[in-house]
């Protein structure tokens, strides 16, 4: 295994966060080489944007896949309501990138099981996704970090193994023909700009509304599969995108720290997320997801193992 599930789960929960704040910063009018991740403090005007509800819906998702073991509905809405009772006004609101966003955890828990999945995914959708909006591009978000956390994601192939297997649940439409057009624009090695452009031209031509947010989700792979290897650069052109850009940054990250782990995001923006005001322990809380998914009973017990380092006998001396 090239890195642990533990390193690729901590990867993809980290990875989301640093991806929706950096891209809340204001960054977009940079050039790429200027770009930096930076801390932000309680005084700080972005504050408010850099920590959206859909990602605290998340992390209350995350608490109730720890607290049950399961997806429980019920206490996903109360823990909702007592972290910040307005989020529940957010129910059957959101749309398609924004609900791939809230329904991370169940993409890291379900991993394993394809149909579990599917099955787990419709069931929050059912909660917090507009009717309007599509859920097969919700499931194929889920589905590629899924692939990712088993080393089963070939980026060359990885979208037309998410139109065969979309295939095999949802009848064929426009989202099917827009990753289509996707790869294409893959293969034909096409910048950033021109894969925007020639995204949206589409769009409007489908007579599809601007708001239509599953054009981020095909940016975010389209991020990720242009470099898969590099997180920053991956995380950076998706903030620049100028088009949904802390929700198509937020997925690139968990896309790319599924596939890269934790070691992939550059050590600088690690120290300044844990500097940041706007933190919150993503860290453990994807250890004790992957502790609860492994059949641990008390999560409580692990937290004495954190701090030990473990190396090879007569590695560590005396002191």
């Amino acid at each position: 295994m090239r890195y642990s599930l533990l390193n690729r789960f901590r990867g993809a929960l980290l990875g989301s966060l640093v991806g929706e704040i950096l891209a809340g910063s204001g960054c977009q009018k940079l050039p790429p080489a200027q770009v930096r991740f930076r801390p932000l403090s309680l005084g700080d005007a972005g504050l408010s944007k850099a920590i959206s509800d859909w990602r605290k819906i998340a992390t209350c998702g995350i608490e109730t896949l720890i607290r049950c073991g399961n997806l429980d509905l019920g206490d996903w809405l109360v823990h909702c309501e007592k972290a910040q009772p307005s989020i529940l006004s957010l129910k059957g609101t959101a749309n398609s990138s924004e609900a791939a966003v809230a329904t991370l955890p169940i993409a890291l828990f379900f991993h394993e099981d394809e149909v579990k999945l599917r099955q787990k995914l419709l069931q929050a959708a059912a909660i917090w996704q507009n009717d309007s909006e599509r859920f097969e591009s919700v499931l194929t978000i889920a589905w590629a970090i899924a692939i990712a956390l088993t080393e089963k994601l070939d980026c060359p192939n990885l979208i037309s193994r998410i139109i065969a297997y979309l295939g095999n649940y949802e009848n064929p439409n426009t989202w099917v023909e827009q990753l289509e057009q996707l790869q294409s624009l893959l293969e034909l090695g096409a910048s950033l700009e021109q894969t925007v452009i020639q995204l949206r031209r589409e769009q409007r031509r489908r007579n599809e509304s601007e708001d239509d947010c599953s054009l981020s989700i095909a940016l975010a792979l389209y991020c990720f599969l242009n470099t898969p290897e590099d997180f920053r650069l991956c995380v950076t052109r998706a903030a620049l995108t100028g088009y949904q850009s802390q929700t198509t940054a937020a997925l690139t990250g968990a896309l790319a720290g599924a596939y890269n782990g934790i070691i992939g995001i550059p050590v600088p923006w690690l120290v300044a997320l844990n500097l940041s005001s706007t933190r919150v322990d993503q860290w453990q809380l994807a250890d004790q997801l992957l502790a609860v998914w492994s059949g641990v009973y008390d999560v409580s017990a692990i937290a004495q193992f954190q701090k030990l380092a473990v190396v090879a006998p007569r590695v560590i001396g005396s002191r």
